[in-house]
């Protein structure tokens, strides 16, 4: 049997390499939509395949401008929830290089897999070192949904 372990590997193993060669199609095939990500200052939930290509070009050009051409992440722990085998919650380690200097110091990233229509995707990442140096969420959208959860608390203060 496969472990919680070797399954979350292989996800991170998949979608560092979509990311390093703009593979998206690969990329949607491991990760989840809607999936909640939570970077250090911000949050987003991605709804659609369209913010998800937004989301990962900006990624993307922000390592391109810093002229990465490693991207590794590292299973640190994994384990499937408890009662749950279609469910893997772990912890990675994000290394970014051009050529052998760092780019940035690496960063740990919680994640939640969900085997969905028999593959393991990502739903849920939260970066966890909290003066990580990247912010991976695309502004416009965040900002967007700021303000829709803004307008949503003023209305649900008129209803109380």
């Amino acid at each position: 049997m496969t472990t919680a372990f070797d399954i979350y590997q292989a996800n991170l193993d998949a979608v560092s390499n979509a990311i390093l060669t703009g593979d998206l199609p690969r990329l949607r095939r491991h990760v989840a939509i809607p999936i909640m990500l939570y970077g250090p200052a911000s949050e987003v939930v991605v709804s659609s395949i369209e913010e998800m290509e937004i989301l990962i070009a900006d990624y993307r050009q922000e390592l391109i401008a810093k002229g990465f051409t490693s991207y590794t992440r590292t299973c640190l722990s994994a384990r499937f929830q408890a009662g749950r085998r279609d469910m893997i919650l772990g912890r990675h380690s994000t290394l970014i290089l051009a050529g052998r200097a760092e780019i940035m110091p690496a960063f740990d990233v919680d994640m939640a897999l969900m085997r969905i229509d028999g593959a393991w995707k990502a739903i849920w990442q939260q970066v966890v070192t909290s003066d990580a140096p990247i912010e991976f969420l695309a502004a416009d959208i965040t900002e967007a949904q700021k303000k829709a959860h803004a307008a949503m608390g003023t209305e649900r203060s008129k209803v109380r």
